[in-house]
């Protein structure tokens, strides 16, 4: 196992970004590539790579291509291994373990992603133009493909922020309670938006820095029975945490009992909702239109 040491990396002016590895050598390539030609200019960037397969055999080919990954243009790529926490936790726990040389933000980025060149310098510079503004995430652009959202062109303000690249401000990670460890994967991102809008703070979408999402979830009839089981059951527990219980038994519904996974997905959400310590009330949270895990994405 290699392990970074905070020394490596001070507290300085460094975008720090985290990307989870969950079988994805075969994303490496392109990712890497398109690392590589980032154009910086003077701004240091740090990738944390943290793969959680619990698999020998995909760490070691994720360290063959850490391996031929040259450091150059002030970035360097930093690579470990942890227990497969799901998306939320893992990101907590590498959070955890960095905190200390983070300054006032970090990233987390999904590793099926291509790299626009500019992406860095455009992040520089709506850092920059913000600061001033109290936001808590600020949401990257997906390109070609969006989730099926809108946001205002000129405040910037969206309802929520994809977890596959969003800016968040440690500060407020900090005081609304970073992820909800309850969800393992799939609609952390938008429990993650409302909390930070409840504490006030703004969630704004990026639209020039952008990147490409190589997602498989632009086709929702090739998902997985894991998929659908943790996007049904989030869907239920995100409603039972924001909304009231007639939402969670009207969305019940909707998917109804003859859905082949309909008892795995309610024992999912029921050993979710166990856990949860508090509810909170969110009156904007249940739109008609809007159908938060579920088909999030569009051509």
């Amino acid at each position: 196992m290699i392990k970074w040491k905070h020394q490596d990396v001070m507290k300085e002016n460094i975008i720090n970004i985290q990307i989870i590895l969950y079988f994805s050598s075969g994303h490496l390539p392109k990712l890497l590539s398109s690392i590589k030609n980032l154009d910086v200019k003077d701004q240091k960037v740090c990738f944390f790579l943290v793969d959680q397969s619990e698999n020998e055999n995909e760490y070691n080919k994720v360290l063959k291509e850490w391996k031929n990954f040259k450091e150059i243009n002030g970035i360097s790529l930093k690579l470990s291994k942890q227990r497969n926490y799901g998306f939320g936790k893992g990101h907590n726990e590498i959070y955890r373990k960095n905190k200390k040389v983070y300054k006032d933000f970090f990233i987390i980025l999904n590793p099926d992603s291509i790299l626009h060149s500019d992406l860095i310098i455009n992040i520089s510079r709506y850092l920059d133009s913000l600061k001033d503004i109290r936001w808590g995430l600020l949401e990257l652009k997906q390109f070609p493909s969006e989730n099926p959202k809108s946001y205002n062109p000129v405040t910037l303000e969206t309802n929520w922020a994809s977890g596959a690249g969003t800016i968040i401000n440690c500060n407020a990670f900090k005081k609304v309670g970073m992820f909800d460890e309850n969800i393992f994967m799939y609609g952390e991102d938008v429990d993650l938006s409302i909390r930070m809008r409840i504490a006030h703070y703004l969630v704004l979408t990026l639209p020039n820095a952008k990147f490409t999402h190589l997602t498989k979830d632009t086709d929702i009839s090739k998902e997985s029975d894991f998929t659908r089981v943790n996007k049904q059951a989030a869907e239920l527990y995100l409603r039972y945490k924001f909304a009231k219980d007639s939402d969670v038994k009207a969305y019940m519904k909707l998917f109804g009992e003859e859905d082949p996974h309909f008892e795995e997905i309610v024992k999912k959400y029921k050993s979710m909702r166990r856990k949860l310590k508090k509810r909170t009330f969110y009156k904007d949270f249940v739109d008609k239109n809007q159908d938060y895990t579920n088909f999030r994405w569009v051509l």
